[in-house]
């Protein structure tokens, strides 16, 4: 069973009965997650994470980043899908959930391909001259939203895609907005930029707390 603010839970329950099975190892990780962490809801969970590795196969990129790494559950999703010569880097500041992950990563089949970096992914960005994105997954700071997307598209190929999670925060953005809520008045500006935005074309999906497509032209 998986938590969707957006879909009736029986309905919920439905489509991830009927969509492949988490993986053993990734059952391990999400258990691991909801016994130690203190916030365990932030984890991607079993039926995005298909969605996540699905899109990894399909694209089959050679250069993934994840901004917001928590305790790797997504990183090893989209790992899945890399070629023999890809690799993911994954950035993320907290030192706690670093001590979480690192085993879990230098025990997986995807070692050598994960990059796990403790780095401000702003300035991180700022400063990156390497290759270009091919799918890039957002998971972190709503707030600076926008802000990684204008730095991001000028770092990637036209096809490059990058999905964005929690757009609709609890369904929150439909409301009146109170002005004190910073990260869903944030969130709901990031979907307005990105629908105006004329470089990219978006699709948002009714997957978890809402997931949009983007896809720079």
């Amino acid at each position: 069973m998986f938590n969707n603010d957006i879909l009736p839970q029986e309905l919920s329950d439905y489509i991830a009965a009927f969509s492949s099975n988490e993986p053993e190892y990734l059952t391990y990780v999400r258990e691991k997650t909801e016994k130690e962490m203190h916030q365990p809801h932030m984890i991607s969970g079993a039926f995005q994470g298909r969605f996540l590795s699905m899109i990894s196969k399909l694209l089959k990129p050679k250069n993934i980043l994840e901004i917001g790494t928590y305790t790797g559950y997504a990183t090893l999703c989209l790992a899945e899908g890399l070629p023999e010569n890809g690799k993911i880097t994954t950035l993320d500041r907290d030192e706690r959930v670093a001590e979480f992950y690192k085993p879990i990563f230098k025990d997986s089949n995807f070692s050598d391909k994960i990059n796990a970096i403790l780095v401000d992914a702003i300035e991180f960005l700022k400063n990156y001259n390497g290759e270009k994105w091919d799918l890039v997954f957002l998971d972190a700071n709503k707030r600076k939203y926008i802000e990684y997307v204008e730095l991001l598209l000028p770092q990637m190929e036209s096809g490059g895609l990058i999905l964005a999670d929690n757009v609709l925060w609890k369904n929150k953005v439909l409301n009146n907005i109170d002005s004190k809520d910073k990260i869903t008045k944030s969130l709901h500006e990031f979907n307005t930029f990105v629908k105006e935005d004329k470089r990219i074309e978006v699709v948002m999906l009714p997957i978890r707390d809402g997931l949009t497509m983007i896809r720079k032209i």
